[in-house]
């Protein structure tokens, strides 16, 4: 295996917690938009990154060709599922939908970055690897 589970979930927790605060601080001075649908955005981004994890350990395993594909595989999973938490999100709290959906992009752009990061360097050790 590529990555250790536990370190990858602390990254992914740290790369989720500075957004977090700072989304916190800033719903805080503007306190009058009562934006309640906030936590659900850090944890849905904790979990869709743990669905990464067991794309991102299969990558020493596979060829490069089929390395993309996962990626790409990651990807499309990740948007049909971010869509349907935003849609029920929206169609729940309708007066904050566009904050929601806003917060909710800023933190998809932060995991897709964590990610991407996250998969250039396990293909770099799984090349390092393949070459020994």
């Amino acid at each position: 295996m590529v990555l250790r589970f536990r370190s990858y979930i602390f990254e992914l927790i740290l790369w989720m917690f500075i957004p977090s605060i700072t989304g916190w601080i800033v719903f805080e001075i503007f306190s009058k938009y009562h934006f309640d649908s906030y936590p659900v955005i850090p944890a849905c981004m904790i979990v869709l990154g743990m669905i990464f994890y067991f794309i991102l350990k299969k990558v020493p395993d596979v060829s490069d060709s089929k390395r993309m594909l996962l990626f790409y595989l990651n990807i499309f999973i990740k948007m049909i599922l971010s869509l349907a938490v935003i849609l029920f999100v929206v169609l729940h709290d309708r007066t904050n939908a566009l904050f929601f959906i806003i917060t909710f992009f800023v933190f998809y752009m932060f995991l897709m970055i964590f990610e991407i990061r996250c998969f250039n360097k396990a293909a770099k050790l799984a090349g390092k690897q393949n070459k020994k």
